[in-house]
């Protein structure tokens, strides 16, 4: 009798086999399917690009198991708790062997239990599911690191007479369980792709009117890639709503954007080599410090003074940031005002504009606002930032932005 009901469920079995191979599936991992008398078991084996740590974190993220484990309808723990939420949730879960589980397969039956069997750190996760009052199943999460990055093995295997279950529908669904859990792993930064971009980015640079104007440009043309391309995201979006300006003005930019399209490229390698310890660029008026803690405490008192423009002549973006972080806090309230550095170091003539340089010698004040105001809204803020009266420079800013208002 019993070899009898063994041998109807290899027929069966390699019936319902056949008949899934014949569906059209997509599979990009490596299958093995095994079956005896009694037993059976699958295996599936997939490469990524990523460390096994990258992938470990997903797999013991065991709420997310319904997204991508074929035949789970729903993972919870078994947690003895008197509060209602904490026994639906992992964040009381202690995830060490022996833990149950609750299992909700995609049927109407209720919940079965399951348990996990071994953990060993970003190497093997062992469970054990159980799917139905008469199916049961032991699957193990095998990672192993290669050149490339790891390859992960998923062996699910069961025994009894209804072991044969296992093989329902892994051609069409199971197979793929793999495949699913590439979705919920996080790409990594290659080693290689970042060596290019930091050569790409030592390379000829533009300023940033230029690549907003360039990329609008293309984007005039229904090409967003440069637009999509620009890293800085205040940068991409300044690009984007250009963008939608100019179209809505019928095609024409701004003349401080078209004056940028024709500027020449600056070699980044060569401008990069002459940024000091602190992060500051000797192309602007900012002193060289030692360090980047007096250049921030500099920066920091130099806007609470109202000259917030220095901030972004600092070239280092950790430092810039670092900057505004403490700018923001000293409005808030929450930290201190830094004390202004005892040494500090003096500007070149050369890298910093003063008011002498392009003003005529007497030149009345009315004919001087003039002027930096004109320049001001071509964009050009260099000589204005450099004026040593705190009253005409916030004169001239004033009108800049009136005559860029009257202009819009």
């Amino acid at each position: 009798m019993i070899l009898a009901i063994a041998v109807f469920s290899v027929v069966v079995v390699i019936t319902m086999f056949i008949l899934d191979t014949n569906r059209e599936q997509v599979i990009n991992s490596r299958i093995a399917t095994y079956l005896q008398p009694f037993s059976a078991e699958t295996v599936v084996k997939h490469d990524y690009a990523v460390r096994p740590e990258t992938v470990w974190k997903v797999l013991i993220h065991l709420s997310n198991y319904n997204c991508w484990f074929p035949g789970i309808l729903r993972l919870m723990p078994l947690i003895q708790t008197d509060r209602y939420v904490h026994r639906y949730s992992f964040d009381q879960f202690n995830f060490i062997p022996g833990a149950f589980l609750r299992i909700r397969p995609f049927s109407l039956s209720p919940t079965y239990m399951g348990r996990i069997m071994a953990i060993e750190n970003n190497k093997q996760l062992a469970l054990e599911m159980r799917y139905s009052p008469v199916h049961k199943e032991i699957v193990v999460f095998n990672l192993d690191q290669t050149p490339k990055g790891t390859s992960v093995t998923c062996r699910r295997s069961s025994r009894g007479i209804f072991s044969w279950m296992t093989l329902w529908g892994f051609t069409n669904t199971k197979s793929k369980i793999l495949d699913n859990l590439g979705y919920f792993i996080p790409d990594e930064i290659d080693d290689k792709k970042e060596a290019k971009t930091t050569a790409q980015d030592s390379g000829p640079q533009y300023s940033r009117e230029a690549i907003i104007a360039r990329a609008v440009q293309a984007g005039l043309e229904d090409n967003m890639d440069l637009i999509n391309a620009i890293p800085d995201k205040p940068t991409r979006g300044m690009a984007k709503a250009l963008l939608i300006q100019t179209k809505r003005r019928g095609g024409d930019m701004p003349d401080r954007f078209i004056k940028a399209l024709a500027e020449k490229p600056v070699d980044g390698g060569a401008s990069g080599s002459n940024v000091d310890v602190a992060g500051s660029d000797p192309g602007t008026s900012l002193p060289s410090f030692a360090n980047t803690d007096d250049l921030i405490a500099f920066i920091v008192n130099k806007a609470l003074d109202g000259e917030e423009d220095l901030i972004n002549t600092i070239s280092d973006k950790p430092t810039r940031g670092k900057a505004k972080a403490m700018l923001v806090k000293i409005k808030r309230g929450s930290v201190e005002r830094p004390p202004m550095p005892d040494d500090i170091p003096a500007v070149s003539s050369s890298s910093t504009p003063t008011v002498d340089q392009g003003r005529e010698e007497n030149e009345p004040e009315d004919v001087l606002i003039s002027r930096l105001v004109e320049a001001g809204v071509d964009g050009n803020m260099d000589e204005i930032n450099a004026l040593d009266s705190k009253v005409l420079r916030g004169k001239i800013k004033a009108a800049i932005v009136k005559a860029k208002r009257a202009s819009a």
